[in-house]
């Protein structure tokens, strides 16, 4: 049995003391280096005023103001300076109006003070506007001026602020005991993965350095560590007949796994035993059990699949708005949503607790793809969701596997219902109205084991391209129709395809739907709109407004989406 390392309790104790006699040296250190550079005299005393006149203060008089005497000395040593001073005899001097350097024969007289340079002695007065004055190129006109620019290395010089001694001292060992912290092994975590450094959401966006925790933050990961340390990823949790949770040692983890519905959220996941939810099923049913039971228990008329990849808080109004279309022509249609990212009871609030049939299922690939040509996909899913359109072509390869197992009709998120559509069969729209345009798999009504479908499969497994987004999707389904239709017993293969024309499942193209996202702004736009809203309802079954593309658009209330989408609507009161 392995037994844990205790430490020492002496040991935050020595360490407290190491750290106060290393602090006490270092303050040791610097007091000493600091006293011994002020203690240093300057080498030109300066002779104080009191000692200079100390000889004439005792023949002064009583009766006289020792201020005033000072006055005079001061006075008379300025005269003895101007007198010393020897005039300038430089014949060069700087002329301000038109800057440049000029030579007299006599040498003004308001010229006191000098420049030297290499070459020659340049005089300015001493108010000289040279000073102030700067070139094209901004660039200060005095030598002198430009001599100080050139000294000036960071803001402290340019706003004259002094920099304190011990920075001038200690700067340079600061500078490099910082670096050894960060790059000091001792002082990382152990865990890389609660390593605050490496770990963003660890960090404290209230405080100055990246790395720093609270006093909670640091409570928190030690109890995070605690945990890990405790659960053993190798086990799972099934139910006995009690109710009470129960940890069974398991060789191997199950392929894939939503969530356990231990947290307390009454809500019903996915979770190996659990692959679908219905009020009036039993649970812990496989795959092919729910769908059979549902379909049987609700005596569909019509069998309806959508698929949903995305978290559950997208599902917005725009969404709902597709469904309660289809129920609204249909409301004794059996909905089956596959979806890998929403709970398994999503809709029991709401379209279920109305009395419609609608049930979310976690796809069984193994179940539903056994005895099709594309089978190989469920042995390789741990690697096939990691490529770039995992959940466009998993979208793609569940409706047709869902179509040729059990039949039925196939919608996409982003399609409006305007009329029934239980008559349809065998029937595929295509995209456009231009020659050649390809079929597209938005909406699909086909039966079970149907002939095109399982073609279909057969060419999503033979051709699969992980880097386009539409080869085995649209692309696809146009390659299957033109060798389907071209192969021999045409007539007997054209009754298992219909494809219909463009204005009946996609009025709009995708080209031109950003532009009825606005409302009409002109009497003119107006009735155009109006025009093609009744052209839509009368010869459309249904509108697709490619998500897509207007995911990021809102429609206006008055703009012809916004009429489409609230066309059949159910809770009509929801904003879009």
């Amino acid at each position: 049995m392995l037994r844990s390392r205790r430490r020492s309790p002496y040991g935050a104790y020595l360490c407290a003391v190491i750290s106060a006699v290393l602090l006490l040296l270092s303050v040791s250190l610097l007091y000493s280096r600091l006293s011994l550079s002020n203690s240093n005299p300057p080498s030109n005393p300066r002779t104080l005023l009191s000692d200079s006149i100390s000889d004439e203060d005792s023949d002064l008089s009583t009766t006289s103001d020792p201020i005033d005497e000072l006055d005079f000395i001061d006075l008379d040593q300025q005269q003895q300076q101007q007198q010393t001073q020897p005039p300038p005899t430089n014949p060069y001097f700087f002329d301000p109006i038109t800057s440049s350097i000029r030579r007299s024969f006599k040498t003004p007289p308001i010229f006191t003070s000098s420049i030297t340079t290499d070459d020659f002695t340049i005089l300015s007065p001493p108010q000289d506007p040279s000073k102030f004055a700067f070139t094209s190129d901004d660039i200060p006109l005095d030598d002198e001026v430009r001599r100080k620019a050139t000294v000036i290395t960071s803001i402290e010089d340019a706003l004259l602020l002094k920099s304190p001694s011990l920075r001038e001292i200690w700067g340079e060992w600061f500078d490099k005991k910082s670096v050894f912290l960060r790059k000091d092994k001792m002082l990382k975590s152990s865990f890389e993965a609660f390593n605050p450094m490496l770990n963003p959401l660890l960090q404290d966006p209230d405080s100055v350095g990246v790395s720093s925790l609270t006093r909670g933050d640091k409570v928190l990961q030690k109890w995070w560590i605690n945990e890990f340390k405790k659960v053993s990823f190798s086990v799972h949790k099934n139910t006995n007949n009690n109710g009470n949770l129960v940890t069974v040692a398991k060789g191997g983890t199950e392929r894939r796994t939503l969530k356990l519905n231990d947290n307390g959220d009454n809500h019903i996941y996915a979770d190996g035993n659990n692959w679908g939810y219905f009020p009036e099923l039993p649970l812990r049913l496989s795959f092919n059990d729910f769908m059979d039971a549902f379909f049987r228990k609700g005596k569909c008329v019509m069998r309806v699949f959508m698929v949903w990849n995305s978290p559950p808080w997208m599902f917005t109004v725009r969404y709902q708005r597709g469904l309660e279309s289809l129920l609204f022509h249909h409301p004794n249609a059996c909905v089956v949503v596959f979806s890998e990212t929403i709970e398994l009871d999503f809709f029991k609030d709401s379209f279920v607790k109305d009395g419609y049939k609608i049930a979310v299922v976690m796809p069984n690939l193994d179940q539903l793809l056994e005895g099709t040509p594309a089978n190989i996909f469920s042995t390789v899913w741990f690697e096939w969701r990691k490529t770039k359109f995992y959940s466009t072509h998993y979208s793609e390869l569940i409706r047709l596997a869902a179509l040729y197992k059990y039949g039925g009709i196939y919608l996409d998120s982003d399609i409006i219902v305007l009329k029934p559509i239980s008559f349809l069969n065998n029937s595929v729209g295509m995209e456009d109205q231009a020659a050649g345009s390809s079929l597209n798999g938005a909406l699909m009504a086909f039966g079970r084991h149907s002939l095109f479908i399982k073609e279909c499969l057969e060419e999503f497994y033979m051709t699969y391209d992980d880097n386009s987004l539409r080869w085995n999707g649209a692309d696809l389904l146009t390659r299957v129709a033109q060798k389907f239709v071209g192969e021999e017993n045409k007539t007997i293969k054209q009754l298992e395809l219909n494809k219909e024309p463009s204005h009946v499942f996609y009025p709009i193209n995708s080209h031109d739907i950003t532009r009825y996202f606005v409302a009409p702004t002109t009497e003119m736009d107006k009735a155009q709109q109006d025009v093609l809203l009744e052209k839509i309802l009368h010869e459309s079954l249904t509108f697709h407004f490619w998500n897509s593309l207007t995911s990021a658009l809102v429609p206006e209330p008055d703009s012809l989406v916004a009429k489409l989408m609230n066309y059949a609507c159910i809770r009509c009161l929801e904003l879009l």
